[in-house]
């Protein structure tokens, strides 16, 4: 769809909660200050310094797109990183975190290791928030759930968290330029973006929150960038040029959304009006605008996704093991389904700019494969 088909006429992306292509002038603005700022921005020289300029620069321009004070953005290696740091390093450490199953596995398996307690979630994949039974050092909830793309009661977790007097830490790699953040803010959660997302660059992630850094503490030890809480040598590229896709995500997110919702109605228009047989198990009217699960009924889950790549639909559906069988996502177990129905899902997840016309035919092609692998059953 778009331009993304230039290098394959007769195939349709439909991943793009996976990763975004980069927007042309962010990779340029990267290009720019690589060639314009090739010096270490910790180092004291002239070179140096106007590279650190221009790091300091793109931080204080995410902070004014989020209604952040500069010194409230942190610059990670990306998504993981950022979410990794804040399971670990906000609360009590000696304390489990609470959370729900619908977390993605950078923010749940670190949770493990630190020790958890666990909010069920109901039919449609929302958490449900309710006070621990004992004592949790941090509260974590995704925004956007990213298999089933439901938006999770963040409102609800806030106040649990200001009534227990705790950390909340929410999970918005998906939601970044399709909806809202700043309400993440003004709760006082520290939030992990990732830029990649959104037609930024990968490898470079964002962990913001008001007054982060009273309240984080390090992960690694070996330098003092970052406020001292991400020692590594920054790259100012990476920061101008995420900075110029996250105020471009921002501020375009109302009319994004729309587009993508726009997007996403057609496709499941065209899918129901080729009469095969499936069930939307993501909640259209409570999840992120792009984002759609899909189970298919009687056939058989092993096959569906390489049936759907071989057909020229490029989707995905989660986790895969070490034989690369595709593993049910949690977050359809958490909500009811069998591991039969599990793996008979297909996320489907859209950029928003996609030509109409070629969602329909993304649709169709679908249906055909489905209907080919229900008649094998």
């Amino acid at each position: 769809m778009t331009d993304r088909r230039a290098n394959d006429p007769d195939s349709w992306f439909c991943d793009f909660n996976a990763g975004s292509p980069v927007h042309a002038d962010v990779l340029a603005c990267f290009l720019e200050v690589q060639r314009a700022c090739p010096a270490n921005p910790a180092s004291v020289h002239a070179p140096g310094r106007r590279a650190r300029a221009v790091l300091e620069d793109a931080r204080a321009r995410i902070g004014r797109a989020l209604d952040l004070d500069a010194g409230d953005v942190l610059f990670t290696s990306g998504g993981t990183e950022a979410a990794n740091l804040a399971v670990l390093g906000l609360g009590a450490a000696g304390l489990p975190v609470l959370l729900s199953p619908a977390e993605h596995p950078a923010v749940f398996e670190p949770a493990e290791r630190r020790g958890m307690r666990l909010w069920q979630v109901d039919a449609s994949g929302a958490a449900q928030v309710t006070a621990p039974t004992d004592r949790v050092g941090l509260l974590a909830l995704v925004h956007a759930q990213s298999e089933v793309g439901t938006l999770q009661p963040v409102a609800l977790a806030s106040s649990l968290a200001h009534q227990l007097d705790l950390p909340l830490f929410v999970d918005a790699a998906q939601t970044l330029g399709r909806a809202d953040l700043r309400p993440l803010f003004t709760s006082g959660a520290v939030v992990a973006l990732s830029p990649h997302k959104a037609g930024g660059l990968r490898a470079h992630g964002v962990l913001a929150g008001v007054d982060l850094q009273q309240h984080l503490r390090p992960l690694l030890l070996g330098g003092g960038q970052e406020f001292g809480l991400r020692p590594g040598s920054q790259d100012p590229a990476l920061a101008a040029a995420n900075a110029l896709a996250i105020e471009r995500a921002v501020a375009e997110q109302p009319a994004r959304a729309a587009a993508m919702q726009a997007v996403r109605t057609t496709f499941l228009d065209a899918l129901r009006a080729a009469a095969i047989d499936h069930q939307v198990h993501t909640p259209l009217a409570n999840s992120v605008a792009n984002t759609v699960m899909i189970g298919f009924r009687a056939v058989e889950g092993r096959n569906l996704l390489p049936a759907l790549d071989l057909a020229g639909v490029h989707a995905s559906h989660g986790s895969a093991c070490a034989s690369g069988a595709p593993t049910p996502p949690r977050i359809l177990s958490a909500m009811g389904l069998d591991e039969t129905a599990a793996r008979a899902c297909v996320r489907f997840s859209f950029a928003g700019d996609e030509s109409l016309v070629e969602v329909v035919r993304a649709a169709r092609r679908t249906a055909d494969v489905v209907r080919r692998l229900q008649k094998k059953m």
